[in-house]
């Protein structure tokens, strides 16, 4: 029997209105990351806003590497068609992979209005990881992690786990590669973020997925302040702004159609 750790758990914030998000945390992290925005969000346009647990994490790294994309994307989707059927309006949100995870959706899920992409993993800054994990899982099943700001989040009630599990690593750079080739066909309008300060994600990833989005309407944010963990980060009321006003054009702009 899996135990999940508490810090780990999924959130719903229930809305007064017709809109929804649904909300994707990071490879080896869980909702805790999500629901300072989350929360902020909620109090200021009343919209219900899931953040659900991804298929591996929250309990033990093993857990993490028995999964692939394919299973944390069908948590996504199982999520979304259960929103969709309540909401008229549904957004979806990722940070980091959840970012991906988010455009995967975009293109793949019918009927929601918009998607937001929050620092999402084109070019990471660990290229050697990324460059040796296909061989690598078949040597050690996990890649420490070193010191880092995320122990400070930790403090504030983030969880994830301390070490890549390198199988799964392997397969979020499938993700990863899936969606570098799929940017065109996404034909909703996407808002996407990158933090200036951020040491994981380099800030190429930006440009080039604004750049593969010829379908797309797209709406820039940059955070200069802000870290990889841009939803519990200095910046975050900037973002929740942001979003905010995503979801109320995109809203209004459907209406007036």
């Amino acid at each position: 029997m899996k135990i999940y750790n508490p810090q780990a758990n999924p959130f719903y914030l229930q809305g007064d209105t017709d809109k929804a998000l649904l909300f994707l945390h990071g490879f080896t992290a869980s909702p805790s990351e999500l629901l300072p925005t989350a929360e902020l969000l909620h109090d200021i346009n009343g919209c219900t806003i899931s953040g659900i647990l991804l298929p591996g994490h929250g309990t033990h790294p093993g857990d993490l590497n028995t999964t692939t994309w394919h299973d944390w994307y069908e948590a996504v989707q199982n999520e979304g068609e259960r929103l969709l059927k309540e909401y008229q309006h549904v957004f979806i949100a990722g940070l980091s992979m959840g970012g991906l995870l988010s455009l995967h959706a975009g293109i793949h899920l019918q009927g929601l209005k918009g998607v937001v992409a929050i620092n999402a993993p084109v070019f990471t800054q660990y290229r050697i990881l990324s460059a040796a994990a296909p061989v690598m899982h078949h040597l050690v099943p996990y890649f420490t992690k070193g010191a880092r700001k995320e122990n400070e989040l930790a403090q504030q009630g983030r969880f994830d786990y301390n070490c890549y599990p390198v199988k799964a690593y392997t397969s979020l750079t499938q993700l990863r590669n899936t969606i570098m080739k799929e940017l065109e066909e996404l034909r909703l309008p996407s808002m996407l973020v990158q933090s200036l300060q951020d040491r994981a994600v380099r800030s190429g990833s930006v440009e080039y997925i604004k750049e593969h989005l010829l379908n797309s309407r797209v709406r820039m944010v940059s955070l200069p302040n802000s870290g990889h963990i841009a939803t519990m980060d200095k910046e975050k009321h900037i973002l929740v702004h942001e979003l905010v006003d995503f979801m109320d054009i995109e809203t209004n702009r459907e209406q007036g159609d």
